[in-house]
């Protein structure tokens, strides 16, 4: 028995080892790919806006603060979030809670330039109101206000940079590549989610009930599928486990929009632009034309009730983008979004091989192996 239970250990290992070496790649190899996608500082007008803001919040960061918020484009940092209150951790560059007054506006400005209204209207609910909420509640388990921001690369230096927004119920992820501007991915959540008067992600559940209703008997019965709620591809305990994810399992799940009619398809773009328009409508529609691209291609799966007030899972998965919608609580407690780029443009160019080197470092990142730790001796940063 001990020898059958050594050798499928050995053979697990082998098989590892050789899926971990036709992965790899040198690190001087990415380094060079990262170099060769370097670009030159946009003049573009919209992309100068949103510079001078950060300029501007950089500017009245002390020494200090500038040095904790501020990474290298591609450090691990750029990977790590999560969708927890902090409770004390480091999370990696500045709390909300070191800002001044002032210090604390231009960052605000900041948001308002990469966002929409409606998407502004959404963070700022999130990020002033429902934490005061919660900490109503239990005061020694919420924080107020547990967000974190991180700082990658220089727009006054560098045509790319980028900035993160991490905390409880959120995390931004943004990246201007040249004239490009991304926020995938990104996780905006609620609890409660009405919050003074206004459903924060009302717009997210209400557009994909009307898709829903919209369909026949026979287009719901591939739509609705079984199984357990919850996101599938959503946000980590720290490091993005679904960093350069593989989303070919997905496809042909659900109902696909070549199958529906006019109407119906007008409705999943609406139930997608809610997610898409939370970037500023300049950069937002950029998107929506890639994604419109391959409309037909789109798949809509839902799990659980079919009621305003239910407990209710969706996504919607088209090759430009990824989105998941799932109430966590009782009817419409506690929810939850997600939405990424299939396509590899979650984190833009700066994920390049952002997957395990060694065999230490897979077996770090696989679940499957964490029993497997102490059988190292050495670990990874």
């Amino acid at each position: 028995m001990i020898k059958k239970v050594l050798l499928i250990l050995t053979l697990v290992s082998i098989a590892c080892i050789v899926a971990l070496t036709l992965t790899v790649v040198d690190s001087a190899e990415v380094d060079s790919e990262k170099t060769a996608e370097k670009v030159k500082i946009s003049d573009k007008p919209s992309i100068v806006t949103l510079a001078t803001a950060m300029l501007s919040f950089r500017g009245s960061l002390s020494a200090e603060l500038l040095a904790d918020a501020s990474f290298p484009l591609g450090h691990k940092e750029m990977y790590s979030w999560s969708n927890l209150p902090p409770r004390g951790q480091d999370r990696g560059g500045i709390e909300f809670s070191r800002l001044s007054e002032e210090q604390s506006s231009l960052f605000y400005k900041v948001l308002a330039a990469f966002l929409s209204d409606e998407g502004y209207t959404k963070v700022s609910l999130i990020t002033t109101r429902a934490e005061t909420d919660l900490e109503k509640i239990g005061h020694d388990f919420w924080q107020r206000r547990p967000y974190f921001i991180a700082l990658f690369g220089n727009p006054e230096t560098d045509g790319s940079w980028g900035f993160q927004l991490d905390g409880h119920h959120l995390s931004l992820n943004f990246l201007v590549h040249g004239d490009d501007v991304l926020i995938v991915p990104s996780h905006l959540g609620a609890q409660p989610a009405t919050i003074n008067g206004n459903a924060v992600l009302g717009k997210e559940r209400n557009n994909a009930l009307t898709l829903l209703n919209s369909l026949n008997e026979e287009q719901k019965k591939k739509t609705i599928q079984t199984g357990r709620r919850g996101l599938k591809v959503g946000p980590g305990g720290t490091t993005d486990p679904h960093l350069n994810y593989d989303y070919s399992h997905f496809k042909g799940i659900g109902l696909k929009a070549s199958e529906m009619n006019d109407t119906q398809k007008d409705s999943l773009r609406d139930l997608i632009k809610a997610y898409v328009y939370n970037l500023e409508t300049e950069f937002a529609d950029v998107w929506m034309k890639d994604i419109e691209t391959d409309i037909d291609d789109t798949y809509f799966v839902w799990i659980g009730g079919t009621t305003e007030n239910d407990s209710i899972y969706y996504r919607v998965f088209n090759p430009a983008v990824w989105i998941e919608f799932n109430d966590e609580g009782r009817g419409t407690d506690h929810i939850h979004t997600i939405t990424r780029a299939p396509n590899g443009n979650d984190y833009g160019i700066f994920a390049l091989n952002r997957g395990p080197r060694t065999l230490a470092e897979h077996y770090a990142m696989a679940a499957h192996h964490r029993i497997s730790h102490s059988y190292f001796d050495y670990t990874t940063k």
